[in-house]
């Protein structure tokens, strides 16, 4: 695995939803994601209940997409979210969830990727679905 993938993020707090590295690859990638509840979208997200929202899940798991389509070319390219494929919401997300996110290469078309992508809480389906990643800058 690389030295410290998550630094090769583009995003900075407030808009990094990965906090922990468990599997990078070329092809894959797991991630988590600790949902606390001094999260500054719980404020508003809703009021008398709390969920994350559903666009936040979609980037915590294209942030892991660009990461695995990034592989061994950190600081040199920058992914970006191209298109979100029939991503279905199964289970509500709240303060104290671990937000595992999982995210496989399907396949590449020059510079862009499609993959399949989870986000589980307690091994169960919060999300899933398909995105498409673009990819700027140098090899």
């Amino acid at each position: 695995m690389q030295d410290n993938p998550l630094n090769s993020l583009p995003h900075a707090y407030p808009f990094r939803f990965l906090d922990k590295i468990l599997e990078l690859s070329a092809e894959r990638g797991v991630a988590i994601k600790n949902v606390t509840a001094d999260e500054a979208f719980f404020q508003g997200h809703f009021k008398e209940n709390p969920i994350m929202p559903g666009v936040l899940i979609i980037e915590t798991m294209a942030q892991l997409a660009g990461l695995v389509m990034n592989y061994g070319n950190a600081g040199k390219r920058v992914a970006y979210l191209a298109q979100v494929k029939d991503v279905k919401f199964k289970q509500s997300v709240t303060a104290g969830d671990q937000l595992k996110a999982i995210a496989e290469i399907n396949y590449t078309f020059l510079s862009l990727a499609n993959f399949s992508v989870k986000a589980l809480v307690d091994d169960n389906i919060a999300a899933e679905g398909e995105l498409v990643m673009a990819i700027q800058g140098s090899s």
